[in-house]
């Protein structure tokens, strides 16, 4: 998968970045479900005043780097910068399957190997943004890294089938974009947050 894949609107690579393979470090999931954000354009996007912020300024810089951000004072969320420099483009990735590192994925969601956790905890394990940047291990500090040029990560594009395309999740105050059918999903997975 090229830096070129990125270097487009969010909207459409949304869809076709579903089963791709992400890499960090020993962790590589399968990406099953996404959102995608248009910067100026997108009342619920974090780069929607057009303006770099410190917390922001990864957002707008080139396609194929990272923007981590923390949010409801204990989370941290994994998006992928999108589109040219200076527009803001992202998308958030919000759920995946384990393909490999079970034992350190359990470790960091609830503290004990893989073959220890309930049917529950099995099924919740990487089924949500915040829960899957965890899973990854990354942090605001992660922010702006660039994923062809840092050895930590790798991302290679995979087969999807059923994709399904609805409204994204938790942003009720955004205006007419709370609207915009911008989430995508496979629909036989069980890593996605909400069918």
């Amino acid at each position: 998968m090229e830096r070129t894949f990125f270097e487009r609107s969010p909207v459409e690579v949304a869809p076709e970045l579903l089963g791709s393979l992400l890499t960090v470090d020993e962790v590589t999931m399968r990406i099953v479900e996404v959102e995608a954000y248009l910067g100026p354009h997108d009342q619920a996007a974090h780069s929607y005043s057009g303006r770099p912020t410190k917390r922001t300024a990864p957002m707008f810089g080139p396609a194929g780097h990272i923007y981590v951000y923390f949010t409801y004072g204990m989370h941290h969320c994994l998006n992928i910068v999108c589109g040219e420099v200076g527009e803001g483009y992202g998308i958030l990735l919000r759920g995946a399957e384990v393909v490999h590192g079970h034992d350190l994925v359990a470790t960091r969601r609830f503290g004990k190997p893989y073959a220890e956790l309930t049917k529950t905890e099995q099924k919740n394990l990487v089924n949500g943004p915040a829960k899957l940047c965890q899973a990854f291990g990354l942090m605001t500090e992660d922010s702006g890294t660039d994923l062809y040029t840092d050895h930590r990560f790798q991302i290679e594009a995979g087969p999807v089938t059923d994709v399904i395309q609805t409204t994204r999740i938790g942003i009720p105050n955004a205006g007419e974009a709370t609207a915009y059918p911008w989430r995508f999903y496979e629909a036989g997975s069980n890593g996605v947050s909400k069918k």
